[in-house]
């Protein structure tokens, strides 16, 4: 599952990240420019004073050497000291022939001569090992002859304050990007603080001590709350609308019905051949009529919303079913493991526990056992209700599993409420199981709902 708070964090923290190595790369070209041009500033200032200094003398024997002179004083005196950082070279084109003429720093070796750029980096130049030179060449004419001059510096001093710098900003940097993305991300969980309020609400709803969300919240999500309520506020609606009108219905029909068994009480129709199976008709609708008109006054114990707490309903409908079925000897035993809290829809399980309760007193003799805990193997709830009634052989128990949404409606007390829990279990993804019960003799009825229907303390 995809964390929104994760994205977020992960896409400004590459955000940020892009922007300090663009920072980076920027500061670096910028200094390194700088530098450079700093530098070639004064030593083409130098190229100009040392093209300046060469003098033409007459010649002397036709040698070139001694019709070139420079005039030292014109000079800066760190061109004449060896290794001192500054130096320069000068080539001569003279009657087609080539004169190099070196600075006194540079011991004897030249200058490299490039016709193309008039400033070059050089690092490691085999003369002049662990220097980092900028050297600026610039062709000039004078008296009708080429001249190129190379003048260059030594910038180790320079880089290393520029490399320490570097390493400065990018300490500064590190440092601002780690604040920023803390920073960042405080806002971001700040920000989800509301979702984490609004699901804290979704819960509490869920348990039934919430009827809405809060609608207090950013305006990015309040659209998505204001739909949940509208949607919960329908559903809540609806369902109390169907429990009423269920209710309604049985309270509607309880009295002609009651008309209808008194009737078929006359002496006069108790002769006729159908009487007997159209008053046993009528007592299985009036029965029916009672057990909805019992689960419409459970529902409204609690809101429609409410989580199921086995602790707090089961001891309430025992005393219910002992009261509808009036028979003083019965004992309805309820056994909840201490781990488990709430789990399920309300009404859903009270329907579910309501009928095969009420089917476990209609056949037991005596005894009733209601059993809830937790597996150990899968975390989920299991549910066991046994009585002492009449036991059933395998192809009963076989064909009580296998039948489909309803069982022999003939049988009493395993027509339609069998068939509605099993479709309850089916919407919890849970198992439905019969047995002969070892302990009381009568049937053994397990149920296993998932781990997510399990909230435990």
């Amino acid at each position: 599952m995809k964390s929104l708070e994760k994205q977020l964090q992960l896409g400004l923290g590459l955000l940020l990240f892009a922007i300090l190595v663009g920072q980076l790369l920027i500061t670096k070209i910028s200094t390194h420019k700088i530098l450079g041009d700093v530098v070639n500033s004064h030593l083409e200032q130098d190229a100009e004073r040392i093209f300046n200094s060469l003098v033409f003398m007459p010649p002397v024997d036709g040698s070139i050497k001694k019709r070139v002179k420079i005039r030292w004083r014109r000079l800066d005196p760190v061109y004449n000291t060896p290794d001192s950082g500054y130096y320069y070279s000068i080539k001569l084109h003279l009657n087609n022939q080539e004169e190099i003429i070196n600075s006194p720093s540079l011991r004897g070796d030249s200058l490299p001569f490039d016709k193309r750029k008039r400033s070059v980096f050089l690092y490691d130049f085999p003369v002049l090992k662990d220097q980092y030179l900028i050297i600026w060449t610039q062709k000039f004419q004078k008296n009708g002859y080429n001249i190129i001059v190379s003048v260059a510096e030594n910038v180790n001093q320079l880089v290393k304050q520029r490399k320490k710098s570097m390493l400065v900003y990018v300490g500064l940097g590190v440092t601002g990007f780690l604040l920023l993305f803390t920073l960042q991300r405080y806002f971001v969980r700040r920000l989800f603080k509301h979702l984490n309020n609004s699901r804290q609400e979704i819960k509490e709803v869920a348990e039934g001590s919430r009827q809405s969300l809060s609608e207090q919240v950013p305006s990015e999500i309040y659209p998505l709350v204001k739909e949940f309520n509208h949607t919960l506020s329908l559903m809540q609606q609806r369902l109390e609308r169907s429990r009423n009108s269920l209710g309604n219905l049985a309270h509607a029909l309880k009295t002609p019905l009651s008309i209808l068994m008194q009737a078929l009480d006359d002496d006069s129709l108790a002769t006729k051949p159908k009487t007997k199976q159209v008053k046993l008709q009528a007592k299985r609708i009036q029965e029916l009529m009672k057990r909805e008109l019992k689960r419409a006054n459970m529902a409204g114990l609690g809101n429609t919303s409410q989580r199921f707490n086995p602790h707090e309903e089961l001891p309430v409908l025992a005393d219910v079913l002992k009261q509808a079925h009036k028979r003083n000897h019965l004992q309805i035993t309820i056994d909840i493991a201490r781990e488990i809290n709430a789990f399920g829809d309300r009404e859903d399980m009270l329907e579910l526990f309501g009928n095969l309760l009420d089917n476990a007193c209609k056949w037991a003799k005596s005894q009733v056992l209601c059993k809830i805990m937790i597996d150990d193997k899968t975390q989920g709830t299991v549910i066991y209700i046994e009585d002492d009634g009449s036991s059933h052989n395998e192809s009963e128990l076989k064909k009580l599993a296998q039948r489909g949404t309803r069982l022999d409606e003939n049988t009493e007390g395993y027509g339609l409420g069998l068939a509605i829990c099993k479709d309850i279990i089916k919407l919890y993804n849970g198992t439905l199981a019969f047995k002969q019960s070892s302990k009381l003799g009568g049937l053994l009825v397990i149920i296993k709902l998932n781990p997510q229907q399990t909230v435990k303390k």
